[in-house]
């Protein structure tokens, strides 16, 4: 029991973590301007992932599309597409 316990926690993580990726910040509020950020959304650059950034309004804005839907990286020194 211990084991499908286990075993259903991690598989519900990965869900969650799938679900995740694909969404969509544009337009919300954030409170750290210039972080940059990678994420994808179906309704967005034709399904492919983007790059977005707080802006100094500290709204989310759109930065860049990139070329597929798992074709960006998001690091310490910012976001781009790979």
């Amino acid at each position: 029991m211990k084991f499908i316990s286990l075993t259903s926690m991690i598989v519900s993580v990965a869900v969650m973590a799938g679900v995740a990726t694909a969404y969509n910040p544009i337009g919300q509020t954030c409170d750290t301007p210039g972080g940059y950020e990678c994420s994808q959304d179906a309704n967005l650059n034709g399904g492919n992932a983007f790059i977005y950034e707080c802006a100094s309004t500290d709204e989310f804005v759109y930065v860049s599309g990139c070329g597929c839907p798992t074709c960006c990286e998001s690091t310490a020194s910012g976001a781009y597409c790979t």
